[in-house]
């Protein structure tokens, strides 16, 4: 899929291929609680390597993989219509699938953790240049490892979090809990559109941060 997203490949021969895997409920991957979330964002507040202290941060509130957000650039970081937003792009570094390219506004926590003081602070090039690129060239693959070993070493251990993904859960579970529109907050975490009616019209930042806004500050 991802050849035929990129143009690799006129059509996709295994789009209607399906194979039947049947998963344990011990083995589903599930979200962060309130509680191992809470307990990683206090953590990295004692952390001094930028990726360490800020990207776990950009994930609690945007629901984007940890590799998405290692690849930031400071000019990924940009006010749209006057709202502070991220963008996703794929000048940045590769990124999953179409979709994946997309803005999400700063939600408050973000703003008032210091994160946009932080990108000041960068004034140009990668966020997050202290992470060394892979054989590939990418800062996203490097950090997501380099960041997921840390999660597990301060204590959340459970087999069923996936510590790149569970962000991406806990945010679609936040999103029903708070009655979020739907089609947004799929736009908000780049996942495909459902029906050929999703695919019109724009996604503006005033209606994503109205609806990422329903989303209370987690409190620590």
């Amino acid at each position: 899929q991802w050849a035929t997203d990129n143009r690799k490949l006129d059509a996709n021969p295994g789009a209607r291929i399906n194979i039947d895997l049947k998963a344990r409920s011990s083995e589903k991957r599930r979200g962060y609680t309130d509680e191992e979330a809470r307990t990683i964002l206090l953590a990295v507040r004692k952390e001094k390597e930028a990726y360490r202290r800020w990207v776990p941060w950009v994930c609690a509130y945007t629901g984007a993989r940890i590799a998405e957000i290692c690849q930031l650039r400071f000019e990924d970081i940009k006010q749209i219509d006057g709202i502070w937003c991220i963008a996703f792009a794929a000048e940045a570094g590769s990124l999953k699938n179409v979709n994946s390219e997309r803005v999400v506004p700063v939600h408050s926590a973000l703003s008032d953790e210091g994160f946009l003081k932080f990108v000041a602070s960068v004034r140009k090039g990668p966020l997050f240049a202290e992470i060394k690129p892979d054989r590939f060239g990418s800062r996203g693959g490097t950090g997501a490892k380099i960041l997921s070993k840390w999660i597990r070493s301060i204590g959340v251990t459970d087999k069923r979090i996936s510590p790149n993904h569970s962000w991406r859960h806990r945010l679609k579970t936040l999103g029903r809990r708070h009655g979020l529109a739907v089609d947004i907050l799929d736009a908000m975490t780049g996942h495909g559109r459902k029906t050929v009616a999703d695919t019109y019209g724009e996604f503006p930042p005033d209606a994503m941060l109205r609806e990422l806004g329903k989303i209370p500050p987690l409190k620590l």
